[in-house]
């Protein structure tokens, strides 16, 4: 019976994740101009958002690693990564000087200095890491990075895209 409750759940949280959406707040980008979580969703292709802060070593070396494969992966897929990093106002401009310094080929780095996307996504540990399809439903997510994780990411990144067939 133990068994039986615990699939039961295990089926109901499974399910309310694939029903997620990305919600619909604003952010900022490195210039402190609004961007709305809405402008990421093109209809067209799925997309990766990356979840980092400055303090987080994971998150740094996870954002150097998906980078490093940036354009394998563009190659076959009109892939978008945005990492959007949850340091607060006050360490806020740090944050915008190390994503500049780093040099992520394709991640655009967005901000979330007031902490909407962590509330909205009940975002606890980082890194996390999301792939929504084209409209902004949550195909998979992942928290934390080990060496290695990346193909984990590309092969979720594969099965998301499979549904497009014009690509």
């Amino acid at each position: 019976m133990r068994k039986l409750l615990l699939l039961s759940l295990l089926l109901l949280v499974s399910a309310g994740v694939d029903a997620q959406r990305l919600p619909a707040l604003d952010l900022q980008d490195g210039a402190g101009k609004r961007v709305s979580t809405g402008s990421l969703i093109d209809h067209a292709t799925p997309f990766v958002v990356c979840i980092w802060t400055t303090t987080c070593k994971h998150c740094i070396k996870e954002l150097d690693a998906i980078s490093d494969e940036f354009l394998n992966w563009k190659e076959a897929f009109p892939l978008r990564v945005f990492a959007v990093s949850l340091d607060d106002s006050r360490s806020l401009q740090r944050a915008v000087a190390l994503a500049a310094g780093r040099d992520w080929e394709g991640i655009v780095p967005l901000f979330d200095p007031h902490g909407n996307l962590q509330r909205a996504l009940n975002i606890y540990s980082y890194p996390r890491t999301f792939v929504y399809d084209s409209e902004g439903n949550l195909f998979y997510t992942h928290t934390g990075y080990l060496p290695g994780d990346e193909e984990e990411l590309l092969s979720q990144i594969r099965k998301c895209f499979a549904g497009y067939s014009s690509l």
